[in-house]
């Protein structure tokens, strides 16, 4: 498996904005599928050349920091930007009319509202509390899906309420299965980054803690805080989070000497 860009640039995400080469290829020994492959010096060109990273200096005395443009390529999961983002209090539903013999489109289309975390409230009908207009545009474009929609705003409920329609437009037992597996992780966790001797290793910690953290909100919709359900998960799992990662920030400098 190709260890791709992003892993790589979010090494710089563990709180040391600038990594020399040494450390740099002692942590990309930490991942599995690279640890055993030469060319590193042919990577970091790469990502240099693509003004992902900058350089200064040369040699084993070269040091690597992030870009702007590295930092947009980074897939980070910020659950504050859906939590603190103001709702006006309207629904905006999309319904679509798709013929049930054209499958193939269905699916696509279905696949693409979801990969959006929209809501399915029943049959055809999904919402979203904040403005469709932009993510359907660029649906449209990136998921090829046909434009067949109609939508529409909706101000007042009635016969059921807002936290009625939460519980059912998502799969919150889904989504609380992937939280609560993510809280189970080993108490442990804390002290083994504390204790850990190698930058491979380390790397290896943050790259399970990465993925576990990324799981846990991969199916959440981030809904702002007045929409959350009962019992809730997403706070308890970003704070463990945010410590972990500052305890991997801390060994890191401790391990490299910064």
């Amino acid at each position: 498996m190709k260890l791709i860009y992003a892993e790589i640039l979010d090494l710089f995400c563990w709180g040391m904005e600038t990594l020399t080469r040494p450390t740099l290829s002692n942590l990309l020994a930490g991942y599995e599928e690279y640890a055993h492959r030469s060319g590193s010096e042919n990577l970091l060109e790469r990502l240099e050349r693509e003004e992902l990273l900058a350089r200064q200096g040369r040699g084993k005395h070269a040091k690597f920091s992030i870009t702007a443009t590295g930092w947009l390529r980074v897939p980070q999961t910020n659950p504050a930007q859906g939590w603190d983002r103001p709702w006006d209090g309207a629904w905006r539903v999309l319904t679509f009319d798709l013929p049930v013999q054209q499958r193939r489109e269905r699916k696509r289309l279905w696949e693409a509202l979801r990969s959006y975390k929209l809501g399915l409230l029943q049959g055809s009908v999904w919402l979203w509390p904040h403005d469709l207009t932009p993510m359907l545009a660029q649906m449209i474009q990136a998921k090829g899906v046909p434009e067949c929609f109609c939508g529409f705003t909706a101000r007042e409920l009635f016969l059921c309420t807002d936290a009625e329609v939460v519980a059912t437009a998502w799969d919150w037992e889904e989504i609380t299965r992937r939280q609560d597996g993510y809280l189970r992780h080993p108490s442990a966790v804390p002290r083994v980054i504390q204790n850990s001797k190698s930058l491979a290793h380390l790397a290896a910690l943050a790259r399970s803690e990465k993925q576990a953290y990324d799981y846990a909100f991969a199916w959440d919709p981030l809904l702002p805080r007045s929409l959350w359900p009962r019992n809730y998960k997403g706070a308890l799992v970003q704070t463990r989070h945010q410590s972990l990662r500052r305890l991997l920030g801390q060994q890191l400098t401790r391990l490299t000497g910064g």
